[in-house]
């Protein structure tokens, strides 16, 4: 692949705004002038492979997703983000997703003292979830079982902060694994279901009035 320059790079981001601006057909946005109306607040990692537009099947969304990103898809991270998304625009769905093959959580088993200040703290957040990896273990299956205890472990950050929300039914907290590696064998791009408002077991969120009532298909196709 060619190495960009910053010259390059700003050409292929006005070259693809501009596309994008064309194909809009007149009044399109509208609707979005003076609010916006999204039924999820994503929390996700800011690697660039996680693809927001694996959940909308319009190519030009206008105001489906908000969208909070950093390093390794951490709540206290950006806790003020996700609070205006559940809080402010009241969306009924928070989705914490982690992802295949996360530079952050590798990058977090490691020893990163020589990294930059700033980056240190954030990679410190992820302790936590690392720390059970086994070193004698299959390294990329120590791997995705670290990205999914990370994925719990900031849904029960999350089940404890908004719990007074999931208990009035007005937001369900939902922790997805987005696997571009195909690594769950569902198909790559598919977004695997690991936790449901703070419980991992599936054999007891499956039965939860959230996902009993679902096209079992649906079901079946998300879990691990």
């Amino acid at each position: 692949m060619t190495e960009e320059t910053p010259a390059s790079a700003l050409e292929k981001m006005l070259t693809d705004n501009q596309s994008f601006a064309d194909e809009l057909a007149p009044g399109q946005l509208d609707s979005i002038q003076h609010e916006q109306n999204p039924y999820i607040t994503v929390l996700t990692c800011c690697d660039s492979r996680v693809r927001i537009r694996a959940f909308l099947a319009d190519p030009h969304p206008t105001d489906n997703v908000f969208v909070i990103r950093n390093i390794g898809n951490q709540l206290a991270v950006t806790s003020g983000s996700v609070d205006y998304g559940v809080r402010h625009l009241k969306t009924p769905l928070l989705l914490i997703l982690g992802h295949t093959r996360c530079g952050a959580i590798k990058a977090a088993s490691t020893d990163y003292r020589k990294e930059s200040l700033h980056l240190v703290q954030e990679l410190n957040g992820l302790h936590i979830p690392v720390r059970d990896i086994d070193p004698k273990g299959d390294p990329d299956r120590e791997w995705l079982k670290a990205v999914e205890r990370n994925v719990h472990y900031q849904m029960d950050l999350a089940a404890q902060r908004y719990s007074a929300d999931i208990t009035a039914g007005t937001l369900a907290i939902i922790g997805c694994v987005y696997d571009f590696a195909n690594l769950y064998h569902k198909g790559v791009g598919r977004t695997i279901l690991i936790n449901v408002n703070g419980e991992s077991d599936p054999t007891n969120f499956t039965q939860s009035d959230l996902i009993r009532n679902l096209p079992k298909g649906l079901v079946d196709a998300v879990l691990a």
